[in-house]
């Protein structure tokens, strides 16, 4: 099974947010433009290469308001 189908079936999703250079210092990623970076509630999980990369902490990843559309 590829990784990708693995996170899928994890609950991970897509983020789409920025993810700052302190992360990738962090990990020492040698490549963040390669970086493929998924979340879950509680976890996020990079597939861009084979480190495989995960945390649970949201620092350093953009946080995104949520807002009920049906009342806006």
């Amino acid at each position: 099974m590829r990784f990708l189908d693995f996170v899928r079936q994890q609950g991970y999703r897509p983020y789409h947010g920025t993810v700052s250079a302190a992360v990738y210092a962090y990990f020492r990623c040698e490549h963040p433009a390669r970086a493929r970076w998924f979340h879950r509630p509680g976890s996020y999980q990079c597939a861009g290469c084979a480190q495989q990369c995960e945390t649970d902490s949201p620092d350093g990843f953009q946080i995104f308001l949520l807002v009920d559309q049906r009342n806006a």
